[in-house]
């Protein structure tokens, strides 16, 4: 074959290789992440499966079965129960605050009063039109939400099955070809052995982290809130025990969003000692939980700065979704790592930079 017709045999496959792939991907964006959270998850139970596997005497349809048995059983189903009853707790919480609403909505006066009367409170509630506006304003968004909510249950619970379905059927065949496919698409990225072991160790390693680190925040910062609020005399602590522990994600931020105005509601209700004892206690202890541990459970193991968490996490949630709590320190990870590979591979090329002298 002539230079240039091979020049352009290679140019053409790249051409319809970028072409085809891009079809691929946009026909199957609508379960991408699910299919990429069945592959971490796959592998994090790969281990068992191949425990299972070797007890089975190399029977991997069994096995593989097996396993995504164990998982629906200790995961999923409890996962659903908990939803079920957290669910429960939400309608009974948006039952026993309705009144308390409408009361403040046919008095708006006299809640603008008390919070003028709290020395910490009367900072940040000024204006009594403007106060006026924003209790509007969160109304008419609540009532928006409120009438989204009846459609969005209906859909969320045919998409999840669906997703479900998916999740399942795709991890039966990801925990027996998973390491063939892995090994395949390793072929494929035109790097050195070593330099695709350091990627595939670092994606190991951050997903481990990042799942370890979500959960074990996720339910200290919950279970204490749950119980701070529930000593205060707040009903359906399981249901903003839940919320705290999803937004906890959120890295200082999060759980603040349900202790802060739970805080708030006590003390206009006259509750002045569970009302700043919540407060405080959400403000030192909860508040901190986060600091304290997200970098040694996350940052430790993964050996990615705490800026690059915070990126990665909050990057990963605006991009994916949900999701991206898992997805986005991953690729905060591999885009670090990417590039010490780079300055590695064109170490003879590059030269260090120092801007400034050291007495500077």
């Amino acid at each position: 074959m002539r230079p240039n017709k091979a020049r352009l045999s290679r140019i053409t496959v790249i051409l319809m290789l970028i072409m085809i792939t891009l079809i691929f991907m946009q026909m199957i964006r609508g379960f991408l992440m699910t299919i990429v959270l069945t592959a971490i998850f796959s592998a994090i139970m790969y281990p068992l499966y191949n425990r299972l596997r070797k007890a089975t005497k190399g029977k991997e349809a069994l096995s593989s079965l097996t396993t995504i048995g164990l998982f629906i059983l200790i995961v999923l189903i409890p996962l659903v129960g908990l939803m079920t009853v957290v669910v429960e707790q939400a309608i009974s919480a948006g039952n026993g605050l309705m009144p308390v609403v409408q009361e403040g909505l046919a008095h708006p006066d006299s809640i603008f009063d008390e919070l003028q009367s709290i020395p910490f409170l009367n900072q940040f509630f000024e204006n009594e039109e403007e106060f006026l506006q924003a209790v509007e304003q969160i109304v008419n968004q609540l009532s928006g939400f409120v009438v989204k909510s009846g459609s969005a249950i209906t859909t969320g619970i045919v998409q999840f099955s669906l997703q479900t379905f998916i999740f399942t059927f795709t991890m039966f065949y990801f925990l027996i070809y998973g390491k063939s496919y892995l090994e395949k698409l390793l072929y494929y990225i035109p790097l050195e052995t070593n330099q695709e072991r350091i990627l595939l160790n670092k994606f190991v390693v951050v997903t481990r982290a990042t799942l370890k680190g979500t959960f074990v925040i996720g339910l200290v910062q919950g279970a204490l809130g749950a119980g701070a609020m529930a000593i205060a005399g707040i009903s359906n602590t399981l249901f903003w025990g839940v919320i705290m522990a999803v937004l906890s994600i959120i890295p200082a931020v999060g759980p603040a969003v349900v202790w802060f105005p739970a805080s708030v509601f006590l003390i206009l209700s006259g509750n002045y000692l569970a009302g700043i004892g919540l407060l405080l206690f959400g403000g030192i202890v909860i508040g901190n939980i986060d600091n304290f541990l997200r970098p040694r459970l996350v940052g430790k193991d993964t050996q990615l700065p705490d800026l690059m968490i915070l990126f990665g996490t909050l990057g990963g949630l605006a991009m994916f979704g949900m999701p991206g709590l898992i997805i986005g320190p991953i690729i905060a990870a591999l885009f670090t790592t990417i590039w010490e590979i780079y300055g590695e591979t064109y170490r003879d090329a590059l030269h260090p930079v120092h801007l400034f002298d050291e007495e500077e």
